[in-house]
């Protein structure tokens, strides 16, 4: 009983946090929907492109710390008596995010609280997301494809150092979520027609705004 209120309690409270979705709020404080604007992603690399350089970094940083916070006070403060419930907690933040309820279930791509979960978990994987960061933006200009990438070795490299099987399931399910998520970059990068991140950046909104 015990442990299925922590499992209850803790993917509730991670979806919640997920919910808290940086990119819908400051938008909607300035008057428009982040949605409807450069990419349509509710993510800090649209925030840059309609918003500011500003915008973006607190809704980088927000996005990462909503993952990494609960996750990392599970892990070393609150020492809940069940396993597994950590990890549980940082999939369910990757899929509020995605999914939250108060924008009809239209969220962003789950990449920031991503990299939140991995310095929770393990700061080895997180250096090795931002090295693909700096890789595609450095040669192919992709950032969505350093993305799947990490969305895709995360359970692999999870299951590879801690030998956990319930949570290299639950981190796969969450990647196989953020593919879906990703499906018309993965088709756009397929037939070329993907916006690299340098002429993104460049084009302006509908308002005139970089």
């Amino acid at each position: 009983m015990i442990g299925a209120v922590w499992y209850a309690g803790g993917a509730l409270c991670g979806y919640l946090f997920g919910c808290i979705n940086t990119a819908g709020i400051i938008s909607r404080a300035k008057g428009f929907d982040i949605r409807r604007k450069g990419s349509g992603n509710a993510g800090a690399s649209n925030m840059y492109v309609s918003v500011g350089k500003g915008a973006a970094a607190v809704t980088a940083l927000t996005d990462i710390l909503k993952a990494f916070l609960p996750v990392f006070l599970l892990m070393h403060v609150m020492h809940p008596p069940v396993q597994h419930v950590h990890v549980l907690t940082g999939c369910m933040v990757i899929i509020g995010h995605m999914f939250p309820f108060w924008m009809q279930f239209r969220g962003g791509k789950g990449f920031a609280s991503l990299l939140g979960l991995a310095l929770a978990l393990d700061w080895r994987f997180l250096l090795i997301c931002l090295g693909f960061v700096a890789l595609y933006l450095a040669t192919l200009h992709y950032i969505a494809l350093a993305s799947i990438t990490c969305a895709v070795l995360m359970p692999v490299w999870h299951g590879f150092v801690t030998h956990d099987l319930p949570e290299t399931v639950m981190l796969a399910v969450t990647g196989i979520v953020m593919l879906i998520k990703h499906r018309e970059n993965i088709v756009g990068m397929i037939t070329g027609t993907e916006i690299e991140f340098q002429r993104f950046r460049k084009k302006k909104d509908p308002e005139g705004r970089k």
